[in-house]
């Protein structure tokens, strides 16, 4: 197993970004600004570039420039400031230099930036930045020529639109970053917004087995985007038995490792957990779900999800599945059935050599869907109905 980097200062700044000014205070005031302010910057151009997420994929000419966006980020007496070159086909990059004059300046608070990038959805959005429109004509009284007007207005609301708090719907996000959850394989989406949607706001750490793109070293990884951006205030991880390192970015991290080997499984948590949503998404070998289960939903943390898809595979034996119905417990379906069954195990006739296990008393609810399922944990031991408590109908 190979692990990836360390990502310390980038979750300090999302935890204190959800609670009050000192903890920001305390964080910013031993760290240089540019250093901050690029951690920032990526996080906006990250953003701003979803409406450019397929350009990867077209061929042709690198789109020409319609316009820059310069930002400023001031702390303390001091100001960073970055440029950012805005293409016609929607991408934005960091920019040493402009070619012409710059179509917007926006100016923020070191803090400010931080919690309109990683803190919790303000309920009033204005008053987080100050900006001039074309700055280089401000002070005269010739209005510039239209298309100037039009491609900086296009330049602007590209950037900005990397520094709002809307937060695109996840089958939007499924189809920008070309992702196999929605939209012809599967339809998951709609499924996991309805499941995944109370953790939006929160600063969670989200696992995904597989991270796609077989052996190449270069492909892969649109759903640990589409999480990301899903996720404003998550820190993303991603197995794969295959070096995806190169798909690694601000708030993204990959881990070699086989998710049918437990000890490897426990080294990616030991660094990286609890996470608190793990999503298997991995071989889709019968096998090797049931160990990613075992080995890693003892340490998800209470409340958390685990997300199992592709259950197709319980019907194909070249997967460790059975090709008849029903299947039994060594089958990823098998194995949900006898979950469901296990979280009644206070009303289940049993013997004292007999105690429940451990997904018994721990899975609290189970949600079965075409292809996916999502486990919740908890703490399953109410009691059950009490035993003077007729078991036998009185009427």
């Amino acid at each position: 197993m190979t692990v990836g980097k360390d990502i310390g200062l980038l979750e300090q700044l999302i935890v204190t970004a959800g609670g009050d000014d000192r903890g920001l205070v305390e964080i910013t005031k031993n760290l240089p600004l540019d250093e901050l302010t690029s951690v920032l910057i990526d996080e906006v151009v990250f953003r701003a570039n979803i409406n450019a997420a397929g350009s990867a994929f077209r061929q042709g000419p690198e789109a020409p420039e319609i316009g820059t966006v310069l930002i400023g980020v001031h702390h303390d007496g001091l100001t960073q400031e970055r440029l950012l070159s805005v293409r016609a086909d929607g991408t934005v990059e960091p920019a040493a230099e402009t070619k012409g004059d710059i179509s917007l300046r926006l100016d923020y608070d070191l803090h400010d930036l931080v919690r309109v990038l990683f803190g919790p959805t303000w309920p009033r959005p204005a008053g987080t930045y100050a900006s001039s429109f074309l700055p280089a004509a401000a002070g005269g009284r010739r209005m510039p020529p239209l298309e100037t007007v039009y491609q900086g207005m296009d330049a602007a609301g590209t950037v900005l639109s990397g520094l709002s708090q809307h937060h695109p719907d996840l089958s939007e996000l499924a189809r920008r970053y070309r992702t196999d959850k929605w939209g012809g394989l599967h339809w998951f989406t709609g499924l996991y917004e309805r499941h995944l949607r109370e953790f939006r706001e929160l600063p969670v750490r989200i696992l995904e087995i597989g991270i796609g793109g077989y052996g190449s070293a270069t492909l892969g990884g649109e759903s640990l985007r589409m999480w990301k951006r899903y996720f404003p205030r998550g820190l993303v991880f991603g197995v794969d038995i295959f070096d995806k390192s190169a798909v690694d970015e601000q708030r993204i991290t990959t881990v070699r490792a086989d998710q049918n080997d437990p000890q490897e499984l426990i080294e990616v948590e030991e660094k990286y957990g609890p996470f608190d949503i793990v999503i298997d998404d991995g071989s889709h070998v019968n096998g090797h779900v049931r160990t990613s289960l075992e080995t890693l939903f003892p340490r998800l943390r209470a409340g958390g999800l685990y997300v199992i898809e592709d259950l197709w595979t319980s019907y194909c034996p070249g997967y460790g599945g059975q090709d008849r119905v029903p299947v039994d417990g060594t089958t990823s379906v098998g194995m949900l059935k006898d979950i469901v069954e296990g979280i009644q195990y206070e009303e289940q006739p049993r013997t004292a050599e007999q105690p429940p296990t451990y997904l018994e008393r721990n899975v609290v609810g189970v949600h079965v869907y075409h292809n996916l399922a999502f486990l919740e944990k908890g703490s399953n031991a109410e009691g059950g109905v009490p035993t003077w408590v007729p078991r036998t109908p009185r009427y």
